[in-house]
């Protein structure tokens, strides 16, 4: 490291805005490049660099004297990306299973000609959800969140989602009942 990155360091650990703002104007077209070559979505990548730089600014002032920059930076620009990718995995193998499962169940209580009509009922009883129940169970549910990341996201106890996703699943199973098979 040279004199001029330890200073840059020092002022930025002072949490000196004239220090981000030559980090920013340094990395932030770059880093997007390199989000994108991960993700092939320039908006994405954005947002990532966005959310990493946020972050950056929130913790400099932790940052050790001897660090690099550059290196944090393209660190966490790395490690968000694969966390985003792995959230998107796991959200289409969540959506694939719930397809599969209802068309399973809706060609045995109805038969196949009926399956179309099954993910706009399903619409429809997600939409009749109390406002946050429906929110929790889509965050949930669409966007893979855990129950602890909801919390943080809404600001509430891991407990009352908890309590709001069983009572989507069983207001969900009330108003689908029709559509499912019977055991």
């Amino acid at each position: 490291m040279t004199e001029s990155d330890f200073l840059l360091v020092e002022r930025l650990r002072n949490k000196e805005e004239g220090a981000f703002e030559i980090v920013f104007n340094s990395f932030y077209s770059i880093l997007c490049s390199y989000a994108n070559k991960y993700l092939n979505d320039p908006e994405s990548a954005e947002e990532i660099v966005q959310d990493v730089f946020v972050k950056f600014w929130e913790k400099c002032e932790s940052l050790a004297p001897d660090s690099s920059v550059k290196s944090y930076l393209f660190r966490s620009v790395h490690n968000t990306c694969l966390n985003h990718l792995k959230h998107l995995k796991v959200r289409d193998a969540y959506k694939h299973y719930v397809v599969n499962y209802l068309e399973k169940e809706s060609t045995y209580a109805y038969g196949i000609h009926e399956e179309p009509d099954l993910e706009q009922k399903i619409e429809v009883a997600i939409s009749s959800l109390p406002p946050q129940c429906q929110r929790i169970f889509r965050m949930s549910r669409f966007d893979g969140l855990k129950y602890q990341e909801i919390a943080d996201h809404i600001g509430i106890s891991v407990k009352t989602v908890e309590v709001q996703m069983g009572k989507a699943l069983r207001l969900l199973r009330e108003k689908l009942k029709d559509f499912l098979k019977d055991n």
